[in-house]
């Protein structure tokens, strides 16, 4: 995730390594703190893949600092990244899914359809799981049934919010599909002319 933050933080526009700790701590300050330690390694790793580049260094007080910007592969990569739906994703990882709707819109609506629907699926699959562990666990305190019930209110909560935008990609889609249509154009049969069919 930190890899898909920075690229997806550098497409934005070029930073450097200061700007860039700044708001990876405000968007994954939630889910792990980002140090210096963890971030410079990454950015060396990801320059020496190609995937960033120097633009340019800039002096600040007694220090120069470099300013980084993404390249044509570390696009592509952000693109990869934020699209994978495979199991191994980090889709059935909510804190996860959260940074890389963070960036849903460098995806186009079909993709960005697909990786919701992955996910409802996913919680779909964690609600029928805790169905049966109930079922199999029927000696439960108040607190561990409490728990175990504001658990799946959660999940339930997040399938709804999915299936709203979902709902709402698809309206999107539609919208933008009748506005690129052309009308269709009809003849004339008494004057001989091509005229729009505006359906009234």
């Amino acid at each position: 995730m930190l890899k898909l933050a920075i690229l997806g933080l550098l497409k934005e526009k070029p930073m450097h390594g200061y700007e860039l700790k700044k708001k990876l701590s405000y968007l994954l300050g939630s889910f792990w703190t980002v140090s210096y330690g963890s971030l410079y390694p990454a950015l060396k790793k990801m320059e020496k893949a190609k995937e960033i580049e120097c633009a340019y260094s800039v002096k600040e007080k007694t220090r120069n600092r470099i300013v980084y910007r993404i390249t044509p592969k570390g696009e592509r990569e952000f693109i990869k990244l934020l699209s994978d739906v495979r199991p191994d994703s980090s889709l059935s990882d909510t804190e996860k899914f959260d940074v890389r709707m963070a960036f849903f819109q460098y995806l186009d609506p079909e993709t960005r359809i697909l990786v919701l629907e992955k996910r409802r699926r996913i919680l779909q699959d964690q609600i029928a799981k805790f169905k049966k562990y109930r079922s199999l666990n029927k000696g439960q305190d108040r607190y561990q049934k409490g728990l175990f019930r504001h658990k799946l209110e959660q999940i339930k909560s997040d399938m709804k919010w999915l299936e709203r935008l979902i709902d709402q990609e698809k309206q999107a889609m539609t919208v933008t599909e009748s506005d690129t249509n052309p009308p269709e154009l009809l003849k004339d049969e008494g004057k001989g002319e091509i005229t729009a069919a505006t359906g009234a």
